[in-house]
């Protein structure tokens, strides 16, 4: 007799386990639906799986079957009330090999959509959705069945050069969540299954090992590949958060862990506060460590922006703000350009976002750097001109510099940026001295009649110890006046005239700077006479000092400037 193909005797013995199980149609009704429906489904989806229907619409086609199974499937009592319902043994034991067949049946139709397609893993990260958004689900059996798929996708990528699994980073989030599950059986399956999507990540960065365990090296958890029949338990992805974001982080490739962050960050607003909670856990501990990976930073702070104006009160606000925290010291630049390009005045929400992004000494030189760069811009200037290649804004007129002058009312009086602020007073002193001259413009074009360059400058000199120079200006009526055209190069002197009276500390710092700026071509012309009056004013003190050399250097420079300036008049000038 000819031997039969594993496929036909498989079939034949299918046949066989239906007609012998059939009489259970009568016994257990809703398991017998479960079992012949699953039977169909299965067929739709190998049937489209190998046909040349449009991946994406085939992928969305079989979720949609699957989901029904999953209901179906899932939605069956529990094994013990099965065996209740005959009342012989025999009926029994019936009824345990429906049951085990039934979900093996739905099992096998995973295995075979992922052997064919590593892409079709992103099916076990909605199951596990499902499973959440419903506890009535027989939720460790769904855990198992996650568990083997992912063990069966891992020993069939060994060897593989690279791995195409794009869900990866979602899965993995939803499964760190499950291995803080109270119930301990689906914790255990949760961290087998988090073990081996690592694994399947470790192909996926290219990088082969021969076994693979969580291990623990000098402080560092770091994740090495598994053997293909994992017979230990990987305990220590068990309910210990730290160690799950450091081995999840250590792995992923910085796509996969973006979307991992991005999935926590999302479930902070979950109605179920224990998730929530869990999510937040995970969140700051993977940004602690990782953070230098994200690569999506705008997006999750305009996301953060946007959920906590619409909720002042968000249960999770300040993880929110810790998130911004936490980005800010690996992407400072990312952080700040896109705080800077919301609209002026700022809201409550932005202002409590930079105060996060500024919480932190560290990051403070960095801040202020990235700021100083934005205010080199004219607000309301065209950005597609010839002269602005770079887009400072996603609008078509620059108005970050405004919004940069109002982020430093804020930042600047901060304890942690007092040294980072020293360090920058010259730069800071001359580019709001600017901003001061552009909002004046802006001023008359708009209407606008807040100055918050000139608040910014006030609290600069304030925040340095020069309150003696803001009250002397006050009582020349300099800050009430600065919005007026004809009075702007006379308070830029007032200005510069106080500076240079109370001898300030930055003194040698800024006159330096301001040598600087005179050789630099200007940006604009107002810039050049700007720095042409505080230089002048500043470098006639340094000038009156004994043995000084600066004045036959103030003179070479200002006549660089403008030729027929007589430098000895200058004098007289200042006496007016």
């Amino acid at each position: 007799m000819t031997s039969k193909s594993p496929k036909a005797t498989t079939s034949l013995q299918i046949l066989q386990s239906n007609v012998k199980w059939h009489h259970m149609e009568n016994v257990a009704a809703g398991l017998w639906d479960a079992y012949s429906g699953l039977f169909g489904d299965q067929a739709m989806i190998l049937a489209m799986n190998s046909s040349y229907v449009d991946p994406l619409l085939q992928f969305e086609t079989q979720l949609k079957i699957i989901k029904s199974s999953f209901k179906t499937v899932f939605s069956i009592p529990s094994l013990e009330e099965v065996k209740e319902m005959g009342n012989r043994e025999d009926d029994k034991e019936d009824l345990e090999n429906l049951y085990q067949n039934t979900l093996n049946l739905f099992e096998d139709t995973l295995l075979i959509l992922v052997s064919k397609d590593l892409y079709k893993l992103q099916i076990l990260k909605d199951m596990a959705v499902w499973m959440n958004e419903d506890s009535s689900y027989l939720q460790e059996r769904v855990m198992v069945i996650i568990s083997r798929v992912l063990s069966f996708a891992s020993r069939r990528v060994r060897g593989y050069a690279s791995v195409d699994a794009p869900c990866l980073g979602v899965l993995a989030a939803e499964l760190s969540l499950l291995c803080c599950h109270s119930d301990p059986l689906i914790t255990q399956q949760a961290a087998s299954g988090l073990c081996h999507l690592l694994c399947i990540a470790k192909c996926q960065n290219g990088t082969e090992r021969k076994r693979s365990t969580v291990c623990e090296r000098s402080g560092d958890h770091c994740l090495l590949t598994t053997p293909s029949n994992m017979e230990f338990l990987p305990k220590v992805l068990q309910r210990d958060k730290t160690k799950i974001t450091q081995s999840v982080g250590f792995t992923l490739l910085p796509s996969l862990l973006t979307d991992f962050v991005w999935n926590l960050l999302m479930r902070l607003s979950s109605p179920n506060n224990i998730i929530a909670f869990r999510a937040s856990a995970m969140l700051k501990l993977t940004l602690e460590y990782h953070a230098h990976k994200v690569t999506m930073v705008s997006k999750i702070v305009d996301t953060i922006y946007k959920q906590l104006r619409e909720n002042p009160s968000h249960v999770m606000k300040h993880t929110m703000l810790r998130v911004v925290t936490l980005l800010t010291r690996t992407s400072p630049k990312k952080v700040v350009f896109q705080l800077m390009d919301y609209p002026v005045p700022a809201d409550n929400t932005l202002i409590l976002m930079w105060h996060a992004a500024g919480s932190e000494a560290s990051v403070a030189p960095h801040v202020l750097k990235t700021i100083l760069l934005i205010l080199k811009g004219k607000p309301g200037e065209m950005q597609d001109s010839l002269k602005e290649r770079r887009r400072f804004s996603l609008d078509t007129t620059n108005m970050m510099p405004v919004a940069a002058s109002q982020a430093l009312c804020t930042l600047l009086p901060v304890g942690s940026y007092k040294k980072a602020v020293a360090q920058v007073f010259p730069q800071l002193l001359m580019a709001l001295m600017l901003q001061l001259c552009y909002s004046r413009d802006l001023r008359l074009r708009t209407g606008n009649r807040t100055l918050y360059a000139q608040d910014a400058l006030r609290v600069l000199l304030t925040c340095s110890g020069l309150q003696q120079v803001d009250a002397a200006l006050k009582r020349k009526n300099c800050w009430s006046r600065f919005n007026h055209a004809p009075f702007h190069h006379y308070g830029v002197y007032l200005v510069a005239k106080a500076l240079s009276e109370y001898n300030f500390p930055q003194f040698p710092e800024t006159l330096h700077y301001l040598y600087k700026l005179s050789v630099e071509d200007p940006r604009r012309s107002e810039d050049s006479i700007i720095t042409v009056i505080f230089l002048t004013e500043v470098s006639l003190i340094d000038c009156e000092q004994p043995g000084s050399h600066s004045l036959s250097k103030l003179k070479s420079t200002l006549q660089s400037f403008s030729p027929a300036l007589n430098i000895n008049s200058y004098p007289e000038l200042r006496q007016r």
